[in-house]
């Protein structure tokens, strides 16, 4: 009796590790299918919680939409500012500075442009690129003159000529990182998203950078847009060296070095994976919202549940998990904020975390320094 136990427990032991090991296999089989580099799973034992209490910004004027901060200028980015595409705050007065970068058909005007994704700086100049698709021009937006002369200063307008940017970002002088993301083909394909690196002057190609193994996916049972699934938010390292993607259908982040063009992704244990592709996609939580980082950390704002009403008039839940990662993808903290924070900008200068909120526009932010202690 005591030997038939042992062997059974064996036998048990083996099925177990058989089936454990095809189910792997198959989980990574379908990761290798899709994903262009390895896929790490986080190790969660080791993340310290930490309830943090923010600190709120008073600003007199027309403050809403998505905002970058660099020291004391606060900028605020709105397709509704009726004349303008921006405006700047100082944040230590809240006086409003003034609206900049006109809309319209004129010579450096546009009809539309991209919120500020980065700041670099041209020797003590604070700048940003903006990209105006419809006008194919880029521009070097010189943010100190701007505010120095109180009028839009552009150093320099470039012809750029580029279909589905959708985040551009600086590394130097003639060379920049275009974000291609997912395009629907037809009703059941659509292409997978990757970055180029190209030059800015000449607008060349010098390299593609595959974030996937294949260049589209079919899925003719797929209840909603197949590009939905590939949707990220984006920010690059402030040395340049490195670009990380949120998912906002996985609870993944993606890390593209820019040197080498390998991606590695680093995912929570026991959530979804590419497999979500091959079902009919009407149940996908969302996971990841926003994403901003300095040259140490990566803060990315969590959600984790089923996808809440998006539609005008409805106010926004409240978003207070913000998960802070080291550039090595190693997740350090899980934040819970006392307001929402559903997108981020950290400011290098006064290291801080800033947002505002969708429903009311103040603005608050989290001091990073804090954090280390």
């Amino acid at each position: 009796h005591f030997n038939i136990n042992i062997n059974m427990k064996i036998i048990n032991i083996a099925i177990s590790i058989t089936f454990l090991g095809i189910f792997i296999c198959c989980n990574n089989k379908e990761n290798n299918h899709y994903f262009n580099g390895k896929i790490r799973y986080l190790d969660n034992s080791s993340i310290i919680t930490k309830n943090v209490e923010s600190k709120s910004i008073s600003l007199n004027g027309d403050n809403t939409g998505m905002i970058a901060v660099y020291d004391s200028l606060l900028i605020c980015w709105s397709p509704d500012y009726p004349n303008h595409f921006f405006n700047i705050f100082n944040v230590d007065t809240g006086e409003e500075i003034g609206s900049f970068c006109r809309k319209g058909l004129g010579n450096k005007e546009a009809i539309s442009v991209n919120c500020i994704f980065q700041f670099f700086k041209k020797g003590d100049d604070i700048m940003t690129l903006l990209y105006a698709s419809n006008e194919g021009r880029l521009f070097f937006w010189n943010i100190s003159q701007s505010v120095e002369k109180k009028t839009t200063v552009y150093d320099t307008i470039i012809p750029y000529n580029n279909n589905r940017i959708f985040f551009q970002f600086y590394q130097s002088k003639d060379l920049l990182f275009a974000y291609k993301p997912s395009e629907d083909l037809n009703r059941d394909e659509a292409t997978t998203p990757f970055y180029e690196k190209r030059t800015i002057y000449t607008n060349k190609l010098i390299q593609d950078y595959p974030i996937y193994k294949i260049k589209s996916v079919q899925n003719s049972n797929a209840t909603s847009p197949i590009d939905f699934f590939f949707y990220t938010w984006d920010a690059m390292k402030p040395d340049g060296s490195r670009i990380v993607q949120v998912m906002r259908h996985l609870p993944q982040i993606n890390i593209l070095d820019t040197h080498t063009g390998n991606v590695v992704g680093y995912r929570i244990k026991n959530g979804p994976d590419f497999s979500l592709l091959k079902t009919n996609m009407e149940s996908m939580n969302v996971y990841y919202n926003c994403v901003h980082a300095d040259d140490n950390y990566i803060y990315a704002t969590y959600w984790g549940k089923e996808p809440w009403v998006d539609r005008l008039g409805v106010e926004l839940p409240e978003f207070n998990i913000i998960h802070v990662f080291d550039w090595n993808g190693k997740l350090l903290y899980k934040l819970v904020t006392d307001q929402s924070f559903f997108r981020v900008w950290a400011d290098p200068i006064r290291k801080r975390l800033y947002t505002i909120n969708i429903n009311t526009d103040e603005v608050y932010y989290l001091d990073l320094d804090e954090l280390n202690q």
